[in-house]
């Protein structure tokens, strides 16, 4: 019983560490990153779609990345999402290609990123521990349920608090790399 309940709140967590190493790599350091365009969608013919499924997608050299695409009907519609787009880039339409100069960060803006990227990891630390929470009432109903002692509860209890534990410091040094990443000139 208890097994399974680690074995669910183990995977859980590696989701929830993989969904928060998927938001961070969109926050851009200083290289752009071709993830860093899938928050953009564009209005393709009536259908909202990815940009990743109407161009190829590859970084020119270290601060543009190039897009390839394949049909020139959906040139001027991409060209217009990335313009709305929070990014803050001009996007240079050159035929099917589409060039996306991103200037160099500012101070102000890697202290921005630098705030992001702290509130996301609060948020995952919260989310650790909301998982950790429903975990530990597994376990308690366990032992209302007469399934287990009160004894094995607490190593049980102690068992899954060091499992958050170590996600949470897993947590903490993504958070550190990345942030090392945008500070970085």
């Amino acid at each position: 019983m208890f097994d399974k309940i680690k074995a669910d709140t183990i995977s859980t967590m590696d989701k929830s560490i993989d969904n928060f190493k998927a938001t961070l790599s969109k926050i851009r350091a200083g290289r752009p990153n071709p993830s860093i365009l899938d928050q953009v969608s564009v209005d393709y013919f009536g259908t909202i779609t990815p940009i990743k499924q109407l161009a190829n997608i590859t970084i020119s050299d270290a601060s543009t990345i190039s897009l390839s695409i394949w049909d020139k009907n959906a040139v001027s519609s991409i060209e217009k999402a990335l313009a709305d787009s929070t990014l803050g880039v001009n996007p240079v339409v050159n035929g099917t290609n589409i060039h996306i100069k991103f200037p160099p960060l500012t101070q102000e803006r890697r202290a921005d990123l630098n705030k992001i990227v702290k509130k996301e990891g609060e948020n995952i630390k919260i989310t650790l521990r909301n998982i950790r929470r429903n975990a530990n009432a597994s376990i308690s109903n366990l032992e209302k349920e007469k399934k287990i002692s009160k004894d094995f509860e607490r190593d049980y209890i102690i068992e899954i608090q060091d499992l958050t534990d170590d996600y949470i410091k897993t947590s903490e040094n993504i958070i550190t790399k990345k942030i090392e990443e945008i500070s970085e000139v």
